[in-house]
């Protein structure tokens, strides 16, 4: 019976290499090492070459007592196929067909234990214990304490001057908040759940722009759109960024069309990849975030397209999904029920941490104020499950024209700024419970719920 062992293996831990060991003991006559994704490395998923993993990897085998061979196998897209692209591989390297009466799978990630089982094979579960091989990495390259957790070979590696550069070279563009949530009050599921409602709608506004090749998503949230695109752009990298360590989680927990996804706790304003790296970086609905989480500064929006400008190569795009405010003027609200009434006065109260609004009430059930702050609250006001966060947010920070502008002062070419009201939002939560009115109180449109903003690099 061989182990069968699978993994990246970017770095031994001190866990793992007594693991290995403790193989001499077991009822096993062979050893096959299966490293993953061996045609990739310089990224945060992958950042060792093959090479320098191997290195780390043979003299724990070697301590194990028994035969054992490395099989190199590149990464793919589709999971679906990937027992039988390692056991090919495995095959064509070492002339041994593995079956499920010959061989037994090592593995302590759940998705690989998954698909071997579901190809028949019986699974072993090593014991995890202390630092996993990416905590490693990351003490690494923030110099905090890591070299007890390690093996020997591990630290020998990981000491030498131009491999910890190359490190903080590829992981220095995350700027990790310390708190690793950016609203730690929010209930998450309610709201991840509110964001994934509209991922069809996101797909169709931003599928025509994307260019493949390195597509980067600032503020991914439950990771449902980097789903989509990995499936869509299985040859691409992709790179998700959030602060919220809980949004990372469920992102960790999802099934990719591609192998190359890296998660990054970090901030959207700052740089999150290498300068030149990115052919795609995408804000969906999270630049209102950034507008509102820095004391409501819109130059925080011009600085985090300028650093977005800074990632992209050539020809990339930059791609934003998010609120939009109304040209200046001055309209009317007309409030249809006792409950909409009631969260317009808390609203005009609390809003912008009690910033509020300015109003003059026309009647019982007609307001007169800014289009901007009518439109803030139309925008939020069913938002009642995550009120306390969502009332201090400012939904369309910048109007049509002030979107172009920002693109203009950072660099960009505007190659389109289209807005739209969202169907179901007009139908569900503004239909029946207000009226949008001009100044002489003359009936207006729904005002746009989203805008798109694309903009190039040339």
């Amino acid at each position: 019976m061989r182990a069968l062992l699978s993994g990246r293996f970017h770095a031994v831990t001190k866990a793992q290499a007594d693991w290995l060991a403790s193989l001499a003991a077991a009822e096993v006559d062979g050893v096959v090492c299966v490293i993953t994704s061996a045609n990739l490395s310089g990224t945060r998923r992958n950042p060792l070459p093959v090479g320098l993993r191997e290195e780390m990897l043979v003299p724990a085998l070697r301590r194990s007592g028994k035969p054992f061979t490395l099989v190199r196998v590149d990464d793919i897209p589709d999971s679906g196929a990937w027992v039988a692209h390692v056991l090919a591989a495995v095959a064509a390297q070492t002339g041994e067909g593995l079956t499920p009466t010959s061989a037994k799978l090592h593995s302590s990630n759940r998705s690989v234990e998954a698909l071997f089982r579901a190809a028949g094979f019986d699974c072993v579960a090593p014991p995890v214990a202390g630092l996993t091989p990416h905590e490693l990495v990351q003490r690494v390259v923030s110099d905090q304490s890591w070299r007890e957790a390690a093996s020997a070979e591990t630290r020998d590696v990981y000491e030498r001057a131009d491999v910890v550069a190359a490190l903080k070279g590829i992981f220095r563009e995350s700027l990790v908040n310390d708190d690793g949530e950016l609203g730690h009050l929010r209930d998450f599921l309610s709201y991840g759940a509110q964001m994934d409602a509209s991922l069809l709608q996101k797909l169709e506004d931003l599928l025509p722009h994307v260019q493949p090749g390195c597509i980067v998503d600032k503020g991914c949230g439950t990771g449902k759109l980097l789903v989509e695109l990995s499936r869509l752009f299985p040859e691409s990298r992709f790179v998700g960024v959030d602060l919220s360590r809980e949004f990372l989680r469920l992102c960790d927990e999802n099934t990719y069309g591609s192998e190359e996804v890296s998660l990054v706790c970090g901030n959207v304003i700052e740089r999150n990849v290498a300068p030149g790296s990115a052919s795609t970086v995408i804000y969906s609905s999270v630049m209102h975030e950034v507008h509102s989480y820095s004391d409501y500064r819109r130059e925080e929006i011009d600085r985090a397209l300028r650093n977005c400008f800074e990632e992209l190569r050539p020809g990339g795009r930059v791609l934003i999904r998010d609120g939009v405010s109304p040209p200046e003027a001055t309209w009317r609200l007309r409030l249809l029920d006792a409950h909409t009434r009631e969260t317009f006065e808390r609203f005009a109260r609390e809003f912008c941490h009690g910033r509020g609004v300015r109003f003059e009430r026309l009647a019982e059930d007609v307001v007169r104020l800014a289009a901007h702050d009518a439109n803030e609250f139309l925008c939020k006001k069913d938002y009642l499950k995550n009120w306390h966060i969502e009332v201090h947010e400012e939904f369309g920070p910048l109007t049509v024209e002030g979107w172009r502008e920002a693109l203009q002062r950072a660099g960009f070419e505007p190659l389109q700024l289209r807005t739209y009201v969202n169907p179901w939002i007009a139908e569900h939560r503004y239909r029946g419970t207000a009226e949008v009115l001009d100044d002489s109180g003359r009936p207006l449109p729904w005002p746009a719920t989203n805008v798109v903003v694309v903009g190039a690099k040339r």
